[in-house]
C-alpha cells in the first residue's frame, strides 16, 4: 500500500516538474542560455523534491507504525516515540551509499547540431575558398587576400548554418531533458523504496527487542 502511494507521489512530483520547466522551453527560447541554466537547475530541483518525498514517505511509515503498536502498553509506545525513527532515517539517508545519488548531477546534452552544422559548412567553405582565391591570385598579396576572403566566407557560412540548425537544437534539448527526467524518476523511486526497507527493518528490530512480535511488519 505504501509502495503504491509513494509511487503515485513520485509520478505527481515529476509531472509537476515537467510543467514547471515548460516556461523555459516554450517558443523560440535562447538555446545557449537555456542549456546552461537547466544543466544544474533540474538536478537541484530533483534534490529538493527528494527531500519533500522523503518526508512524505516517513509520514506514511510513521502512521503505519503507530497503528501497529496502538495495542501495546504505554511503556513500549513511549519507547517508540523516544526512538525518533524519523530522525534515525534522516541520519541513515545522509550516510554514504544511502543518500540519493543521481546517475549524473548535471543534465548531459547531446552534441549541439548548431555547432556541428556550422563547423561542417564553414570547413567546406574554407577549403574551397582558399583553393579558388589562391589560384586566381597566386602572389603573396593574393594569398593574404585569399586568406581574408576565406575567413569572412567561412564565418558567414558558420553563422548561417548555426542559426538554421537552431529549431533542431531546441527539439534535441527537450528530448535530452525528458530522458534525464525519466532516469532520475526511476532512481528516485528506487531510493525511496530502499528508505522504506531501512525503516521497516529498524522498526521490526525495535518491536522484537521490546517483545512485541505482533508489531513485526509483514511486508518488510
Amino acid at each position: 500500500m505504501i509502495d503504491e502511494k509513494i509511487k503515485k507521489d513520485v509520478d505527481e512530483e515529476f509531472a509537476n516538474l515537467k510543467k514547471e520547466l515548460q516556461i523555459h522551453l516554450k517558443g523560440d527560447f535562447d538555446v545557449s542560455q537555456t542549456r546552461a541554466f537547466l544543466k544544474t537547475h533540474i538536478p537541484n530541483e530533483i534534490t529538493y523534491k527528494s527531500e519533500v518525498l522523503l518526508d512524505t514517505l516517513l509520514n506514511y511509515l510513521m502512521e503505519d507504525a503507530r497503528k501497529q503498536i496502538e495495542s501495546a502498553d504505554a511503556t513500549l509506545q513511549n519507547a517508540f516515540y523516544d526512538a525518533d525513527f524519523r530522525k534515525r532515517i534522516h541520519k541513515w539517508t545522509k550516510q554514504l551509499g544511502n543518500n540519493l545519488s543521481l546517475e549524473t548531477d548535471i543534465v548531459k546534452y547531446s552534441i549541439d547540431p548548431r555547432l556541428k552544422q556550422g563547423l561542417i559548412a564553414s570547413g567546406i567553405i574554407f577549403v574551397a575558398g582558399a583553393g579558388v582565391t589562391t589560384a586566381l591570385l597566386p602572389t603573396v598579396v593574393g594569398s593574404m587576400v585569399a586568406g581574408l576572403v576565406t575567413i569572412v566566407l567561412s564565418a558567414l557560412a558558420f553563422k548561417f548554418s548555426f542559426d538554421k540548425a537552431t529549431p533542431k537544437s531546441r527539439e534535441i534539448i527537450k528530448k535530452d531533458i525528458d530522458q534525464y527526467l525519466e532516469g532520475a524518476q526511476i532512481q528516485m523511486l528506487s531510493w525511496l523504496i530502499s528508505v522504506e526497507k531501512a525503516f521497516n527493518n529498524d522498526f521490526r528490530q525495535f518491536c522484537l527487542d521490546n517483545g512485541f512480535e505482533s508489531g513485526v511488519i509483514i511486508n518488510g
